[in-house]
């Protein structure tokens, strides 16, 4: 208006109110995090897939299952076991060597030294290392062959999804198996089943 006096704009005075929209703005955006229990089942994850919960309780009873068999408890010196590629035959993403990986570490854990497994996953690395040795080029304590396998582990998980009006299921068979590298005979195999039903929400139809 004529007559008024403009008041200058100082910069600083208006700092601490945009510092408050950022911080407001920030929290926004990252929301909000919490530890939970390995084993709880969270909102998040209500529906028809696989849960941090199941993947713990498949690879503790596969495990216990595999360290009863008589190829592992009557050996008179460990067998040596190899982790293969698990096969993923459903429609989620699904690490499945992350089962027979836990698998592996519940063993050593807790099976008293009766399985040694091997890494193949440093096989080239080893393999250099080995060459370094022999020609001096690093120290070694003596030369050792590699170990070969006398077992493989695998597996493969398979689902079935089905949808009849807002209603949704899923079925999921994980098997597991230890096949002899010799004869190829599988001396173990067992299975963890599990089926989920959910209701499909306004947003997904």
């Amino acid at each position: 208006m004529r007559g008024m006096r403009q008041l200058p704009i100082r910069p600083w005075a208006i700092l601490p109110a945009l510092c408050g929209a950022a911080v407001i703005l920030a929290t926004a955006c990252t929301g909000q995090t919490k530890r939970v229990d390995p084993d709880a089942l969270t909102e998040e994850e209500v529906g028809t897939g696989l849960t941090s919960q199941d993947f713990r309780s498949v690879c503790e009873r596969m495990a216990r299952s595999l360290v009863r068999i008589p190829q592992i408890q009557n050996s008179s010196t460990p067998p040596k076991v190899a982790l293969t590629e698990v096969v993923n035959n459903t429609n989620d993403y699904i690490d499945g060597n992350e089962f027979t990986h836990k698998m592996r570490t519940l063993l050593i854990k807790n099976c008293e030294g009766r399985v040694t497994f091997l890494d193949r996953a440093l096989t080239d690395q080893i393999e250099k290392e080995n060459r370094d040795k022999r020609r001096g080029k690093i120290t070694s304590a003596g030369q050792e062959d590699r170990y070969g396998s006398d077992f493989f582990l695998t597996g493969r998980i398979a689902s079935i999804d089905r949808v009849a009006g807002k209603g949704m299921t899923s079925y999921y068979r994980l098997s597991f198996r230890l096949t002899d590298a010799a004869s190829s005979a599988i001396v173990w195999e067992d299975e963890y089943e599990i089926k989920k039903a959910s209701t499909v929400g306004i947003m997904y139809r």
